[in-house]
């Protein structure tokens, strides 16, 4: 239904804070009026069962009465009663066609309705459960930035510039980039491709909504074309009646039911006046007929620390390349193998494409949350690649450097994406089991 042949507009070109909140309300006032439509139809399509039941029980009852009330009395044939016989059978063809009518209405326009909106409203769900898990990411990026903020400002204001300064500097350092690198992830790329997602949703759910409202006015001027059809051919049909030939034929069929016992013509016997006073004189006979900074690496401490942090994003970096390869090689083919719902599906079928697209949206989710995490991890390595310090240290300072280190960033943003990832694999098996399919 929507116009390809220009470029629409479209949510993501506008930078209102609020875009996301009209989306969203836009996409539930939609589902509702498609649950609306549904409901209209249901009801339409309960008349038309209950007019085609109560039309089939007057045809029996008067086809009964004809034959004991009528025919029983009389042999009624003719064009007469061959009309009688063609509304009755045309009132029978009308009670099929509008259960016919109720069936295509109840199982392929409500069935279609129907899934669209048990599928749009578990999409929304998702959608505003992962953009929830999203503003959780960024609030955590600005708590970290300011602890490590009032860190730096408190060792600066208590011991002045020392080696402890400078290490406070590079993890407010750290964090600043890391925080920011999110942020622009998820301004440019994350935010703009739910957005997206959303409208393409919204645009299928249109576009359902027309199409069965065009299919059931369809479906009823299709109905009314073959009524009217067949109503006026037997109307035309009706009007050649021609009540003297009715007649004539009635009066021919009771000569054909006759036994033949009698084919004499009636003679009736007069009655002759006999005169009293002459019996002999016969006198007379009588007759009658219906949605920068330097980094300080100076004391062999302060290798120690950019080494340790250098190694540690290498590594996570490795892990979620990992991570991301098994989560695209599972939900790229499954992008282009989700079935598509025809109206005479089964419930399992239904529930099992439910299930496919819960799980596609999980996957894609947990990919998302490790793409902000590499994106913390990505801008951290950039600070660290023309700095990477030699590993000649003594162990002592190693130790040392690694306590005032206890709280390093990469092991607090890990445990803030591991502790999301977990709670959406969590909620989303229990959606799972509460999904009926209707």
């Amino acid at each position: 239904m929507a116009n390809t042949t220009r470029r629409r507009l479209s949510f993501v070109d506008l930078a209102h804070p609020q875009v996301w909140h009209k989306l969203v309300e836009y996409t539930e006032v939609t589902i509702a009026f498609a649950k609306l439509i549904t409901d209209f139809n249901n009801q339409w399509a309960k008349i038309c069962f209950l007019a085609s039941s109560q039309l089939h029980q007057l045809v029996i009852d008067f086809r009964r009465k004809t034959e004991n009330e009528i025919r029983g009395k009389c042999h009624l044939g003719g064009r007469m009663y061959d009309l009688w016989e063609s509304l009755l059978l045309e009132s029978e063809i009308e009670s099929q066609s509008l259960k016919k009518v109720a069936c295509i209405m109840e199982k392929k326009i409500s069935g279609q309705l129907t899934n669209c909106i048990t599928t749009k409203n578990l999409q929304l769900t998702f959608n505003k459960e992962h953009r929830r898990d999203f503003n959780e990411i960024l609030e955590k990026g600005h708590e970290f930035v300011r602890e490590s903020q009032d860190e730096y400002f408190k060792i600066f204001n208590t011991e002045g510039v020392t080696s402890d300064f400078d290490l406070a500097h590079n993890q407010y350092i750290f964090e600043l980039a890391g925080v920011n690198s999110l942020y622009s992830k998820y301004q440019y790329n994350i935010l703009p491709e739910l957005l997206q997602g959303m409208e393409q949703s919204q645009l299928e759910t249109i576009d359902a909504i027309c199409q069965n409202i065009q299919l059931m006015a369809s479906v009823l001027q299709e109905h009314h074309e073959q009524r009217h059809s067949s109503f006026a051919s037997f109307v035309v049909t009706s009007t050649t009646t021609n009540a003297n030939e009715e007649l004539e034929n009635y009066i021919c069929s009771m000569d054909e039911t006759n036994d033949g016992s009698s084919k004499s013509p009636v003679h009736i016997q007069f009655e002759s006046f006999i005169s009293p006073m002459n019996n002999s004189n016969i006198n007379s006979r009588i007759s009658s007929g219906k949605d920068e900074q330097l980094i300080i690496y100076a004391a062999p401490v302060i290798q120690m620390q950019l080494s340790s942090h250098c190694k540690e994003t290498i590594n996570r970096l490795k892990e979620i390349k990992k991570e991301k390869s098994l989560l695209l090689a599972i939900i790229n083919p499954q992008t282009s193998k989700i079935p598509v719902k025809q109206h005479d599906d089964q419930q399992r079928s239904d529930k099992k494409i439910l299930n496919q697209l819960s799980d596609l949206m999980k996957r894609k989710h947990q990919l998302h949350l490790i793409e902000l995490e590499e994106s913390v991890l990505l801008a951290q390595q950039d600070l660290l690649k023309s700095h990477r310090p030699s590993m000649g240290s003594n162990a002592d300072n190693e130790q040392d450097a690694q306590k005032r280190n206890s709280r390093n960033i990469k092991g607090l943003w890990r445990d803030a994406f591991r502790a999301l990832k977990t709670s959406t694999t969590a909620s989303g098996s229990g959606d799972n089991e509460n999904l009926s399919v209707c």
